[in-house]
């Protein structure tokens, strides 16, 4: 389970194997599990059997992670490249999507919680974005629009990638451009597809070089009438 993963290094001992007498190795040996992720060998305690009910706090903390992840598990493409640049060796980008986020973006109190969209980001990274930007619907189309102009001390370029992402709430779905535009096109016009129309949509958007190795911080282009 995601979530034991993330708390895992609190929760349970772990030891790593650098080029030990056993080599890399795999599997259970009594107590003990060997496994590698990214050419690092751990050695990890198995987890003790649960002999009673989880506490009030850990429920809470498991319910605020389920939250944020109903979410963010979709758009795990997206978050790929929007954290690329912010993993870790032992935690991928999704997983810094995750803990950034339960941080921030949930509001509410248990076992009532909400999502606050206007929190949540999906990239993060010190590239520029698009400046004065701005989204609206009109006639089924949803049009994104951003500055062109280049900034030569953050190298930006024109062929630098545009990613848009729009999120339905009461479908529970999310769409993207087809493909993306670029910083030079300074405008796009999404269709709406018809079953999306009539509710609430949420809107972000970021920007990044051609190789995902510059990204910026995400914005929040707020809540929009799809119609």
């Amino acid at each position: 389970m995601l979530y034991d993963s993330l708390t895992y290094l609190k929760t349970n001992k772990m030891a790593t194997i650098k080029n030990g007498v056993i080599g890399k190795a795999s599997g259970k040996v009594g107590a003990v599990i060997a496994s590698s992720w990214k050419s690092i060998n751990y050695l990890k305690g198995l987890p003790k059997k649960r002999t009673k009910g989880m506490s009030e706090e850990q429920l809470i903390q498991q319910e605020r992670f389920l939250t944020i992840s109903k979410f963010l598990m979709p758009i795990t493409p997206i978050l790929k490249v929007g954290f690329g640049l912010s993993k870790t060796e032992t935690m991928a980008p999704t997983n810094v999507a995750m803990r950034l986020n339960i941080a921030q973006a949930i509001t509410g109190v248990y076992p009532n919680f909400a999502l606050d969209y206007s929190k949540i980001d999906i990239s993060t990274g010190s590239y520029l974005n698009g400046g004065a930007m701005a989204a609206t619907v009109a006639g089924g189309i949803l049009s994104v629009d951003w500055d062109t102009t280049l900034n030569s001390l953050y190298k930006t370029k024109a062929d630098d990638q545009v990613i848009i992402l729009i999120y339905q709430p009461e479908k529970d779905e999310f769409m993207t451009a087809p493909t993306p535009p670029t910083r030079a096109d300074g405008t796009i016009d999404i269709e709406i597809p018809s079953h999306l129309l009539g509710g609430k949509g949420h809107v972000w958007i970021f920007f990044t070089d051609r190789k995902a190795t510059k990204v910026s911080k995400s914005s929040y282009l707020g809540e929009l009438d799809l119609a």
